[in-house]
């Protein structure tokens, strides 16, 4: 039963994510005019469909709950029965742009309209890295750490949240020595160097313990939320690229990516901290949606926008072929990558 609800929660995140990303997309092609074949919640077979009065798109759920799409008239070769300004390959660079950039731009806004919500009924967090309770006797205590510093670098390294400051002390090759948290305090800048405990995970991996915790603090009031939703989605899609940053650096290594496996493991286990953490976990996935489809490689958003902006350049529109080449390596890649990332989802579950 526990496993049924957990599936469940995790599809409705999911399918709300992808609906709006491909809302976005949907509602940017009907604006310019692009002819929409499909707009589909879900990959695989078909559940149901209808179409409405007037409306030459087809609204279906798909079987999969991991994706969807929007089937837009984007050749003119496979759309001769339409008009030539129905065509999303007809319409100017500009309008293309719109169409490929609105799914991302609606998934930063439902996180925005998430974590305004939560911050409305629960309080808004203090993003800031403040420190709270410093624990007797640990690194943190030992070194001079008090409660109430503000952490404004590690390693020299600006951290503007809590979750940039773990992305600077546990992703770090070996058991480092030590760290240099540079705090604010009293209006003074000072450097406190930490030399953590390691603690040992499930999966045998070790891990920094410092001995202080956030501060925990909250605000009440809508301009609050508001200031809370736009500002936690900054920090969020910071955090985000920083990650993505030292992926690409090797500093973070393939193996703490997580699949679906992954999440599903992340929502059984946060579940029971109610609404406010699912709704913030349903915000910030749909932040890494964005993020990764900004990503300028076939497949995603980001490369078809990277062929625009060569074909903007260069005055020539990207051969067929080619791009047909490109797309299928990125797919190919991508699917390699999701099924290593699965894999190691699998592993760490055993």
């Amino acid at each position: 039963m526990n496993f049924i609800i957990t599936l469940i929660i995790l599809i409705l995140i999911l399918g709300i994510i992808v609906f709006i990303h491909e809302l976005g997309h949907f509602l940017a092609a009907k604006k310019i005019g692009v002819y929409v074949y499909e707009f589909s919640v879900g990959m695989g077979p078909k559940l149901f469909s209808f179409k409405r009065k007037n409306d030459e798109t087809i609204y279906s759920l798909r079987l999969l709950p991991l994706g969807g799409f929007t089937a837009l008239a984007n050749d003119e070769v496979n759309s001769k029965e339409l008009k030539k300004e129905q065509i999303l390959e007809n319409k100017s660079a500009l309008g293309k742009f719109f169409v490929l950039i609105m799914g991302i731009v609606f998934n930063f806004v439902l996180a925005i309209v998430f974590l305004f919500i939560n911050g409305l009924i629960y309080g808004s967090p203090v993003t800031d890295p403040y420190v709270g309770e410093v624990v007797e006797d640990s690194p943190a205590y030992n070194a001079g750490l008090e409660s109430g510093d503000l952490i404004l670098k590690v390693d020299g390294h600006h951290v503007a949240s809590f979750d940039d400051i773990l992305l600077e002390t546990r992703f770090v090759k070996g058991e480092k020595e030590s760290f240099v948290f540079t705090v604010s305090r009293n209006d003074k800048e000072l450097d406190i160097r930490i030399s953590p405990n390691y603690v040992e995970d499930e999966d045998g991996e070790k891990s920094p313990s410092f001995g202080f915790t956030e501060s925990g603090r909250r605000k009440t009031g809508f301009v609050n939320a508001v200031k809370y939703g736009f500002s936690a989605t900054w920090k969020s899609t910071f955090g985000a690229f920083n990650v993505l940053g030292k992926l690409i650096t090797g500093k973070v290594g393939a193996s703490n990516l997580s699949g679906p496996i992954g999440v599903f493991t992340v929502v059984d286990n946060v579940k029971s901290g109610g609404f406010e953490v699912l709704i913030y976990l349903t915000a910030y996935l749909s932040i890494n949606v964005a993020v990764i489809n900004l990503i300028p490689v076939p497949v995603f958003d980001g490369g078809r926008i990277l062929l625009l902006l060569v074909e903007k350049i260069t005055k020539k529109k990207v051969n067929a072929k080619v791009e047909t080449i490109i797309n299928n390596v990125g797919a190919i890649l991508l699917i390699l990558l999701m099924l290593y990332v699965t894999l190691n989802d699998i592993f760490k579950l055993f």
